[in-house]
């Protein structure tokens, strides 16, 4: 028994790392595989229990009996929760056709994918997409007629790393709001893209003739409407210069600290950054939060809805 005990030991821990790397598929899922992720969850800990209860004994630390009695109550369990524990079947239950092994190992109701789109459309991602199209049309019907009251430029420097040029505002907390881009306000709507380029050089050193115009953020606030256009420099020159206050800062995208950003910036500064044009909707409520959202991909800056209505109330039926 002791040379049994040292097997598993030894061997055991392959099983346990192939048993992670199923659940990790499971809970990537989601809501398909939910309660296949929870039954894997509690097979994988119950494997855990064996393989700690062996290892305590190969090295001297527990009594060779308990390699008899934590199996069997292992496999007590197991016998009376396994619908829950390992709720899997062969077949579809709705249609009876033999399920594949990813149908077999991820989905709920053990149901093939063509049932699955049938009795469960919430999970098919074309419906999931047109449910947020409609949302986000129904949320834009109340901007209808909006315009704001104060403009600015918001502009960034990135390279072809992806590493992007904010302003860190050194005396503030490490809270929302603390890293940004650079801000300018806007006197003349037509040369914002010069705002934009002068703003960059006087906050941070950077030389920019040509900042890309990327999107535009718009917010409705109890104290007052705002639009922020998004610049993004791609081709620039000169050299960061040091700041008491407002200190110019290298980050990558892939380490962006988005805790210390305005709670938008994780939904459109890495779409703007890889070269796709947003608009960006947010209702502000009298704490300062944005309480109700809408992000529109891929639009054309050169038109502007909320001005003109008409074509907005034709879009979101």
């Amino acid at each position: 028994m002791q040379s049994f005990v040292q097997k598993v030991v030894e061997g055991y821990i392959f099983f346990l790392f192939f048993g992670g790397l199923w659940l990790f598929s499971l809970i990537r899922g989601g809501f398909k595989s939910r309660i296949k992720a929870r039954g894997a969850m509690i097979v994988m800990l119950l494997s855990v229990l064996i393989w700690v209860d062996y290892y305590m004994i190969y090295s001297g630390r527990w009594p060779m009996m308990l390699a008899y009695i934590v199996p069997a109550v292992v496999l007590l369990i197991f016998i009376v929760f396994h619908k829950t524990i390992f709720p899997y079947k062969t077949k579809c239950p709705a249609c009876g056709k033999k399920l594949t092994i990813s149908e077999f190992l991820a989905n709920d109701g053990n149901l093939c994918n063509d049932c699955q789109k049938k009795l469960r459309p919430e999970l098919n991602k074309a419906t999931m997409e047109e449910k947020i199209r409609q949302d986000n049309a129904r949320k834009k019907k109340g901007w209808i007629g909006w315009k704001p009251e104060k403009e600015y430029v918001i502009a960034f420097a990135a390279d072809k790393l992806e590493n992007v040029l904010l302003i860190d505002r050194v005396n503030m907390p490490k809270k929302p709001g603390k890293l940004s881009g650079v801000i300018g306000i806007v006197g003349d709507k037509a040369r914002m893209q010069q705002i934009a380029s002068r703003t960059l050089e006087t906050d941070t050193g950077i030389i920019c003739e040509e900042p890309e115009y990327m999107g535009r953020l718009n917010f409705s606030s109890p104290k007052m409407n705002i639009r922020f256009h998004i610049f993004v420099a791609r081709k620039y020159s000169g050299t960061i210069k040091d700041h008491p206050e407002k200190q110019p800062v290298w980050i990558a995208l892939k380490k962006m600290k988005y805790n210390q950003m305005s709670m938008d910036y994780p939904l459109w500064l890495a779409r703007v950054v890889r070269g796709q044009k947003i608009e960006y909707y947010g209702r502000i409520n009298e704490e300062g939060k944005v309480y109700e959202d809408v992000l529109e991909l891929d639009v054309d800056l050169e038109k502007d809805e909320l001005i003109n209505p008409e074509p907005l109330a034709e879009s979101a039926e």
